[in-house]
């Protein structure tokens, strides 16, 4: 699968810097799809705990590893749902065509709250029929 691996931004930074993906989950009444699509290069923040986060627009976000990466989609993959990488789809059969990057999340509550109730309703695989009750966000949305 072709892919662009992330890039770097050109800037001179002093300190420890880690190009990474920006991944978003999108929720619909279907399933949910993953999206690596952004790449970016951020200054790496270090927090006593042993914690990483860079900043993105006017928030802090936990770093992923690479492994993790690996682990969301290949476990996604395998329940059904939808990825994509640099644009483009990953088939839907869990092969390593791909190469992991560090990555951080940015799905809003509401999507990672149904993706929950989508995965618990449907006994951990996605189907197109799914119950009205695993669509309703917290706000009364119904996605």
């Amino acid at each position: 699968m072709p892919q662009r691996p992330p890039q770097p931004d050109n800037r001179y930074r002093v300190h420890r810097s880690a190009r990474c993906y920006v991944a978003r989950l999108r929720c619909v009444a279907d399933g949910a799809s993953w999206y690596f699509n952004q790449s970016i290069e951020r200054v790496v923040y270090r927090f006593p705990g042993g914690g990483e986060v860079v900043r993105y627009k006017l928030g802090y976000f936990p770093l992923r590893s690479a492994e993790r990466m690996k682990e969301l989609i290949d476990d996604h993959v395998r329940w059904g749902g939808k990825v994509y990488i640099s644009g483009n789809y990953a088939p839907q059969e869990v092969d390593q065509s791909f190469d992991a990057y560090q990555f951080i999340d940015l799905s809003a509550p509401d999507d990672r709250e149904v993706y929950e109730r989508l995965r618990g309703a449907t006994g951990a695989r996605n189907t197109t029929t799914t119950p009205k009750a695993a669509r309703t966000c917290s706000n009364g949305r119904t996605r």
